[in-house]
């Protein structure tokens, strides 16, 4: 199911059966954009200036960047990286 969400300040978009949650804010000027997978930030996208116009508009879609986020890889370095982990360093 999606859930939406507005308040004043955060919006956010759920997609229970997926456990993602949006989560985007504007402060400053800039918009923070945070994806959510069990409650932990997987992927966050920051859009300075984003209140101000756009000049040539028409053309963003050809500078737009596109990113892929293999959950799989941040997993699996998690992973590794908690049993490198020295419990007994303190």
């Amino acid at each position: 199911m999606l859930q939406v969400a507005n308040d004043s300040r955060d919006k956010f978009l759920r997609f229970d059966g997926a456990d993602l949650e949006i989560r985007a804010q504007m402060d400053a000027g800039a918009v923070t954009i945070n994806v959510m997978k069990h409650g932990s930030c997987v992927h966050r996208l920051v859009i300075n200036d984003a209140a101000a116009p756009l000049e040539h508009g028409w053309l963003a879609d050809l500078f737009a960047r596109e990113d892929h986020v293999e959950l799989a890889v941040i997993a699996r370095e998690a992973d590794e990286y908690v049993s490198g982990l020295n419990i007994n360093q303190g």
